[in-house]
This record gives structure tokens, sequence and C-alpha cells, in this order.
């Protein structure tokens, strides 16, 4: 299921960069791709950290804290990027908004299949 989602938000996220493009704003379908990048990532590292919490008996503080840096890490990233002028925020905030409702989707798509 991650495999999925990590392809359908990689594609949906190509053809949303692609219109940026084509319609002359190039720095904002670089700022688009950044978000979008950063929120697959993001839904990656999370999905492994709630995989492992889930194959243990019981909570370490240890998946807690990592969860915490997981957090601070994607802003800190955010941050960095709107600071340095790599990025503008609309961009990071649709990228981060077609990789979202990419994995709510999908997610609500494949709930009701049978595993």
């Amino acid at each position: 299921m991650i495999r999925n989602v990590t392809i359908v938000t990689l594609v949906v996220l190509v053809a949303v960069v692609l219109i940026a493009l084509v319609a002359g704003y190039g720095n904002l379908s670089r700022s688009i791709l950044l978000g979008g990048i950063v929120g697959l990532l993001n839904f990656v590292f999370l999905s492994k950290s709630i995989t492992s919490l889930l194959n243990t008996d019981n909570v370490a503080p240890v998946m807690l804290i990592f969860n915490m840096v997981r957090l601070i890490v994607v802003m800190g990233a955010l941050f960095v990027l709107i600071y340095l002028k790599l990025a503008e925020i609309i961009g990071l905030s649709i990228g981060l908004t077609v990789s979202f409702l990419v994995v709510m989707v999908t997610g609500y798509s494949g709930s009701g299949k049978k595993s």
C-alpha cells in the first residue's frame, strides 16, 4: 500500500508541476515539487514508524521521541526552504496538500478492499 501511495503521489505531483510550468510559474512549480517531496518523505517515515510501533508489544519512549524529531525535521526543512528563498510558501502549501490528498484518497479507496 505504501508503495502504491508513493507512486500515485509522484505521478500526481509531476502532473501538477507540469501544469504550473506550462502556465509559466517556474518558481511556483519548483516550490510545489519541494513541498510534495517533503510531504511524501514525511508520509513514508510516518508509515515506517507506525508499522514498527504496531509490531511491538509495548510503546517504547524512543518511538515517541522519533516522531517528535521527525516533525521537527519537517518543520526545519520547510523553514530553511522559505528562509533561503528556495521555495514560496504558496507552492510548498500546494505540494504538501497534493501529497496529503493523494494519501487520503488512496487510503480511503483502499480501505474497502479485503487484504
